[in-house]
């Protein structure tokens, strides 16, 4: 036995290998599991997804002209307020000292003026005497020499009447620009709305010399509100003005808002190489639930169908797996060719086919697509039977 050994031990791996690849080459293929799903009638709506800040239809920030001090505030934050109401006063003293100093010059400068008015008259009496004799007496007197200086003489105070009109004037204007002044230490608000910011305090020192500081923000309506997103220039041409928008909000998760496409800027705006175009949405806010500043995620739906013939979207990417069998099969004689890459969303418009399974056996369907989105798409042509078999995966 042992001069056999090795010769058995040799047949033994022999018959092992034999069993081995005939079970690859000869072991019956596993039928596929299929996962399918019926077509059926319903709407979908198509959509954009993006992101904003509400905001005031139309905010106004109200400043100061004047500078000095905050001694008087009569509204705060959340406060309803009605045009030309009473917001805050700036101390007048200062003001008031300045209107006073202006018009105390006013009276002096009326003094002035009428003390050159009175030289006026006088030398114009003076001239006009002189004229007269020198015309009877046919120039025997007074002397040309004084005539002339006569006439000057009169000249110079018409001149000096003038100067004193003017200066008095000026000191007009500059009395009126106190008073404006002293008015505008009043601070009004501009609109019908809502204090949304007080950016002053008790007592604050505010300078108006180079620039208009803010004091108040105010929202004329917060009622009527806009919702301010950027839509990308690969979308931006399925954008219209009104078109239908959703959206919602983190203070209120379980809501759902609606709204409307209200404006499409032309200009561009590029961040991070990125071209998007600034689009207003106006929003309905009667019960004041949205408030400024909230961010908000919304869905501009671009198309809409009803009573549509819908599929679940995954049929449209799926493609029938080549079985292990068929693989190995290959692998003996030839290299495996690659395998037929899957769709892709931006494929899906060139190659639309669905697979379906009738009497047991898969069949492939050219399909025009309409609607879709990241659920159903909506099937065109042909009209399938609502109780074909389309497959969505395999196994």
């Amino acid at each position: 036995m042992k001069k056999y050994a090795p010769y058995l031990y040799i047949l033994s791996i022999l018959l092992i290998a034999l069993a081995i690849i005939s079970y690859f080459v000869f072991k019956k293929e596993a039928k596929p599991s299929y996962s399918t799903a019926h077509p059926f009638i319903g709407s979908i709506t198509q959509s954009i997804s993006t992101s904003g800040t509400l905001s005031p239809t139309n905010d106004v920030d109200v400043g100061t002209q004047v500078s000095g001090t905050i001694y008087k505030i009569y509204v705060d934050v959340n406060d309803s307020v009605k045009k030309d109401q009473v917001l805050a006063e700036i101390n007048p003293n200062k003001l008031k000292q300045t209107l006073e100093g202006y018009e105390a010059q006013e009276v002096s400068a009326k003094a002035n003026l009428q003390s050159s008015q009175v030289a006026y008259e006088q030398k114009l009496w003076t001239y006009e005497q002189q004229k007269k004799l020198f015309k009877a007496t046919k120039g025997a007197s007074p002397s040309q020499l004084e005539l002339e200086s006569s006439r000057l003489a009169y000249l110079q105070a018409k001149a000096d009447v003038d100067i004193k009109l003017a200066a008095l004037n000026q000191i007009k204007t500059n009395i009126n620009a106190a008073k404006i002044d002293l008015q505008n230490s009043i601070i009004k608000s501009p609109i019908d709305g809502i204090i949304l910011t007080r950016e002053v305090s008790l007592g604050q020192t505010v300078a108006a010399s180079f620039n208009t500081p803010t004091l108040f923000t105010l929202a004329e309506n917060l009622k009527d509100m806009k919702l301010v997103v950027n839509i990308s220039e690969s979308d931006i041409g399925k954008v219209k003005p009104n078109q239908k928008v959703t959206f919602s909000v983190d203070a209120y998760p379980d809501k759902t808002f609606e709204a409307k496409i209200n404006r499409i800027n032309f200009a561009s705006t590029t961040t991070d190489n990125i071209t998007s175009y600034e689009t207003s949405i106006f929003v309905d806010n009667d019960s004041l639930l949205l408030r400024p500043g909230m961010s908000a995620t919304a869905n501009i739906q671009i198309k809409e169908a009803k009573d549509a013939l819908l599929i679940p979207v995954a049929a449209i990417f799926y493609q029938p797996k080549t079985s292990p069998k068929t693989q190995e099969k290959k692998s003996f004689f030839a290299p495996t060719p690659p395998r037929r890459p899957k769709k892709t969303p931006m494929q899906t418009q060139n190659t639309n086919s669905i697979y379906i399974l009738r009497n047991g056996k898969v069949e492939q369907i050219p399909v025009k697509i309409g609607v879709q989105n990241a659920q159903y798409v909506q099937i065109l042509s042909p009209k399938l039977d609502l109780k074909t078999l389309v497959i969505t995966d395999s196994q």
